[in-house]
């Protein structure tokens, strides 16, 4: 600090005796020599560089992404309707509740359903004991016929009478196996592994086929619908990897895939819907959660990037300048892509790791300046 007082009093000195030189002070933030003093100041001695000035570069991985948000929608959603109508006469779970494949959601009065099948079933024995009969019928109608005691008119007759049995019978096998499916379906059962939705019906309720029941909704894996400009589609495929934050779950991010793409925009939007899914293990995320994050569409590793600012432009192109050796050296530079979420562009040539380039937006350096770092630093 000895040496910056030192500095802004030669500057001082140097605007008393009509140098031309100037200062600029700014009251309310901490400016380094490099800020404060003219360069007629500054050719007097070293310029002094403040530690935030600078940077000391390193190889990193970094990963070029596209932003993304949507609703989160459960990877599977189930409508339990009633295969069979009647009176409910339990409903065994609420909203919320998490099932199990198989367990049991609902039940049906069983009282009607179970009449009709014995019903049917007893016509059909009543059936196949015609057909002992008819068959029985029909062998003694062929011995007769063998010795000409019964007319053909007789034989056919018989016949018909079996064919048409057997025909019935098969009808009310049908009929029976209706009524045993009707039976089963009067216990409502989970299609998978769940959490209840919504439960529109209540015990005693007379509902009809088809009427919804309960819905079901499988939380194990989320997916989201995230909107994608078309501009940026053609960056995006299928197993890219996607990091989203939701609504509701703090500052958590969730780690997904894209598993589908759709194949044509929305209606009324210049955007397309990519799907993402993500494991949902802890429950932790609920459908209708709104998502906000990025897709991964570029991985690059050990790459240099620095801030926008310390990428300059003269006639000759973009370059840096590299405090080396005590001085400013100019550092011919290749710039490579953005990257919006660290704020960097990535140099592709021209600067190495381990480097210490200037950061800050300080025009009024030159290359072969001579430099101090304050704090810790190479020069």
């Amino acid at each position: 600090m000895a040496a910056r007082l030192r500095r802004l009093l030669t500057g001082l000195l140097i605007v008393g005796l009509g140098a031309g030189a100037y200062v600029a002070l700014d009251r309310g933030t901490e400016r380094s020599d490099a800020a404060v003093l003219a360069p007629a100041a500054r050719a007097t001695g070293p310029v002094e560089l403040a530690a935030f000035e600078v940077e000391t570069v390193a190889a990193r991985d970094y990963a070029r992404t596209v932003a993304v948000s949507g609703p989160a929608r459960p990877i599977r959603r189930a409508v339990v309707t009633a295969e069979v109508s009647g009176r409910l006469s339990e409903v065994t779970v609420e909203v919320g509740q998490a099932v199990k494949a198989g367990e049991v959601l609902a039940r049906f009065d069983e009282t009607l359903l179970r009449s009709a099948l014995s019903a049917r079933e007893a016509t059909l024995e009543a059936r196949r004991s015609e057909i002992k009969l008819a068959e029985w019928t029909l062998e003694r109608r062929q011995q007769l016929g063998t010795r000409g005691i019964t007319s053909d008119a007789d034989l056919l007759s018989a016949q018909s009478q079996l064919l048409n049995l057997q025909a019935q019978a098969r009808a009310l096998e049908a009929e029976v196996a209706d009524a045993r499916k009707a039976l089963d379906d009067a216990v409502v059962t989970a299609p998978f592994d769940g959490v209840v939705a919504a439960r529109p019906v209540e015990p005693g309720q007379t509902v009809a086929v088809n009427t919804e029941l309960l819905q079901l909704v499988d939380l194990s894996t989320i997916k989201v619908a995230a909107s994608v400009p078309t501009s940026r589609i053609g960056e995006i495929a299928v197993g890219q990897t996607a990091r989203l934050r939701f609504e509701g779950a703090g500052d958590r991010l969730f780690d997904g895939r894209v598993s589908r793409i759709a194949p044509e925009a929305e209606a009324n939007s210049r955007a397309i819907t990519v799907f993402v899914t993500i494991p949902n293990t802890d429950d932790a995320i609920r459908g209708g959660m709104f998502a906000v994050g990025e897709i991964a569409v570029e991985a690059m590793d050990k790459v240099v990037a620095v801030p926008p600012a310390a990428i300059r432009q003269d006639e000759a192109g973009a370059f840096v300048l590299a405090a080396a050796g005590g001085k400013l050296e100019r550092r011919p530079v290749e710039a490579g892509a953005t990257l919006p979420r660290e704020g960097l562009v990535v140099v592709m040539s021209g600067v190495s790791p381990g480097d210490t380039v200037v950061v800050a937006p300080l025009p009024d350096l030159k290359a072969d300046t001579a430099v101090t770092i304050e704090g810790p630093g190479p020069a």
